[in-house]
C-alpha cells in the first residue's frame, strides 16, 4: 500500500474507532448500528448453526473486528518495532478507551471484557500483518 493511501486509510480507521468507544452514547442503542445490530441478531436466530449469538456475542465478534485494523497499521507503520511491543499497543489502547469510557462518559460501560476483545482484535491484526509480511519475505 502506497504511504498516503495508507495514511488516508489510517486516519479513517481512527476516526471510526475514536468515535465509536468515545461516543457519549453507546452507539448501537440508536440509528443505523443499533438497526443493524437488531437485525444480525434477528438473522441469527433464524440459522441453527448460528443461534449461540446473543448481544454479548455480537458485542464481543464487534469489539474484535473493531481493533482488528489497529494491529494492522501498526505492523504496516512500525515493520522494524519488536512483536511485543506492537502486541502491546492495543491493550493500552483499550484500557486506555475503557478507563475513559469509566471516567467520563456514565452512559457507557466499561467493562474488563472489552479490553479483552478489543486487544484479542489487535493482536490478531498484528499476528496477521506480520505473518503475511513474512511470507512475503520468504518467497522472495
Amino acid at each position: 500500500m502506497r504511504k498516503p493511501l495508507a495514511l488516508i486509510a489510517l486516519s479513517s480507521y481512527l476516526i471510526i474507532l475514536v468515535t465509536t468507544s468515545l461516543w457519549p452514547k453507546p452507539v448501537d442503542g440508536v440509528g443505523v448500528i443499533a438497526t443493524i445490530t437488531r437485525e444480525l441478531l434477528r438473522f441469527t436466530i433464524g440459522v441453527d448453526a448460528l443461534k449461540w449469538i446473543q448481544y454479548n456475542q455480537l458485542e464481543a465478534i464487534a469489539n474484535v473486528l473493531l481493533y482488528i485494523p489497529l494491529g494492522v497499521f501498526l505492523a504496516l507503520f512500525w515493520p522494524n518495532a519488536r512483536l511485543w511491543m506492537l502486541c502491546l499497543v492495543p491493550v493500552l489502547v483499550s484500557v486506555g478507551v475503557e478507563i475513559s469510557q469509566r471516567l467520563f462518559l456514565p452512559d457507557r460501560y466499561a467493562t474488563v471484557n472489552d479490553v479483552f476483545f478489543n486487544a484479542l482484535g489487535g493482536l490478531l491484526g498484528v499476528v496477521i500483518s506480520v505473518s503475511i509480511r513474512q511470507r512475503m519475505k520468504n518467497s522472495k
